[in-house]
């Protein structure tokens, strides 16, 4: 784990599920994009079973992994439209990350 308290990330990332309204129903791509960057970087991040991350934005576990594996496809191929709706919550994450990564152990 890169986050050295969970609780931490996981109201970082409630925060954004409720400012951007991913836990209501919708088929907007950018909003399902940000869903699927959500859902790994909670799998990364956390020990939470894909039943406990679809929780928190009111999918099922099916629907958490069927987004992880479209979020590596979209990266793998660097879908540009999916990289463009991620880019600010990606930036969000790392600039936690350098932040941890600059506090001395």
């Amino acid at each position: 784990m890169k986050y050295h308290n969970v609780s931490e990330f996981l109201e970082k990332v409630m925060t954004l599920i409720e400012q951007d309204n991913l836990n209501v129903p919708s088929r907007i791509q950018s909003k399902t994009h940000k869903r699927y960057f959500l859902y790994n970087k909670m799998r990364e991040e956390t020990n939470l079973t894909f039943e406990d991350i679809g929780g928190y934005f009111g999918r099922d576990h099916a629907t958490v992994m069927s987004g992880i594996k479209k979020h590596e496809t979209y990266i793998e191929i660097n879908d540009s439209k999916y990289l463009k709706d991620i880019e600010e919550y990606d930036n969000l994450f790392q600039d936690d990350q350098r932040h941890i990564d600059a506090i001395p152990c």
